[in-house]
């Protein structure tokens, strides 16, 4: 995450959080782009298959999930790129270089599924920026705090 924070990434700077509790789950990792768009992250060290699953749950709100990934475990789930395809989330590795798109994930340019949940995630954010933090970590009891 601290990549992310930086802007380090595919996405520039973002707004970022973790373990954003959406009811239905908890999103591992979730950032707000300069164009305000949602994106979602499921990081797992080796399995892949349970973080597509994962991510997939995330796009019912978001404008994109991925995967993330060390690089030898992002390689081993690119040799399956139909199944991102199929979830239409993307794939992603990570170092200590940054982070590196290995599977786009396509733009979801509909209503999310649960717009509600959208607007919440975006309102999360907003209330972050209000009181003046650029970036925020949203713990399980909904409190923010400074990174």
């Amino acid at each position: 995450m601290e990549l992310l924070k930086v802007g380090e990434s595919p996405w520039g700077n973002v707004e970022t959080t973790t373990e954003w509790d959406y009811r239905n789950g908890i999103t591992d990792v979730l950032v707000r782009t300069n164009q305000g768009h949602l994106v979602a992250f499921e990081a797992k060290l080796t399995d892949w298959r349970r973080a597509t699953h994962q991510a997939y749950k995330n796009t019912t709100f978001t404008r994109s999930a991925y995967v993330v990934m060390p690089p030898s475990a992002a390689q081993r789930a690119s040799t399956h790129p139909e199944i991102f395809q199929r979830y239409r989330i993307g794939l992603c590795s990570i170092d200590n270089n940054g982070v590196k798109i290995v599977i786009e994930a396509p733009d979801l340019e509909d209503e999310p599924l649960i717009p509600w949940m959208h607007r919440k995630a975006h309102l999360f954010f907003d209330e972050a920026a209000e009181c003046g933090l650029t970036i925020a970590n949203g713990h399980r009891n909904g409190n923010m705090q400074t990174a």
